[in-house]
């Protein structure tokens, strides 16, 4: 087993330090107060899970440490530092993972009707909304949404994947979305959807049409296709 390996089994799974945070923030809130507070909410549990993970990669790395100390007496320099490359590698795996869950854990709270991780020409959006039966009979009335923490994680992906009829929109808290990501996304009709603390201070964000926060997602695009599924 190598030294990664028993560092995993030190330290809590993704889905539990997520849905520990879930409960403490989103626990008292009300359906109402959840929808109004979503971009707030979006940043607190974000740093809430990564400040969580943080506890435990530093005491389960110590506990590592003193265990190979007390077994072997030292450990390489070479084995440390593939270790902390495969930490940074995993905690940069987490953090995605934790801003989806982020997203699909508020949308259940909403009771938003979504499919996630379904298969859709080719590619797994992480919600398909508002089901893939609905998909298969008329696509275009469909939403996309896709929750990536930054714009580094397959961005020419998420690219292809827009290039279709239906309506694509794409979660981010990156503070770095270029002018010319923005202009190519707008020419794929991509939405950027991001937090509206995030937006507001970002001027490039502010002027560009297809730059949205979440209120305005729910207001102008989501929550007029709830009612249109509903009929």
């Amino acid at each position: 087993m190598t030294l990664f390996e028993q560092f995993k089994e030190l330290v809590p799974d993704n889905k539990q330090l997520c849905e520990e945070a879930a409960t403490e923030l989103l626990g008292p809130l009300s359906e109402d107060k959840i929808k109004s507070m979503f971009s707030s909410l979006v940043d607190q549990m974000s740093d809430q899970i990564y400040e969580r993970y943080l506890h435990y990669e530093n005491l389960s790395g110590q506990k590592l440490t003193d265990d190979l100390i007390a077994r072997d007496g030292t450990i390489s320099f070479e084995d440390m530092k593939s270790l902390h490359m495969s930490i940074s590698q995993s905690r940069k795996t987490r953090a995605g993972k934790a801003f989806e869950f982020i997203i699909g854990e508020m949308f259940k709270r909403l009771h938003y009707p979504f499919e996630p991780q379904q298969l859709v020409d080719g590619a797994t959006p992480d919600f398909l909304m508002p089901s893939y039966a609905h998909f298969e009979e008329n696509p275009i009335d469909c939403i996309i949404f896709t929750a990536k923490r930054t714009l580094r994680e397959r961005w020419r992906q998420i690219v292809t994947e827009a290039n279709k009829g239906y309506a694509f929109f794409l979660a981010t808290i990156d503070p770095k979305v270029t002018n010319n990501q923005i202009n190519e996304a707008m020419k794929h009709k991509i939405y950027f959807v991001m937090p509206e603390n995030l937006v507001s201070k970002n001027e490039h964000y502010k002027c560009s049409p297809n730059v949205i926060t979440f209120e305005q997602f729910f207001e102008d695009h989501l929550d007029p296709a709830v009612r249109r599924w509903s009929r």
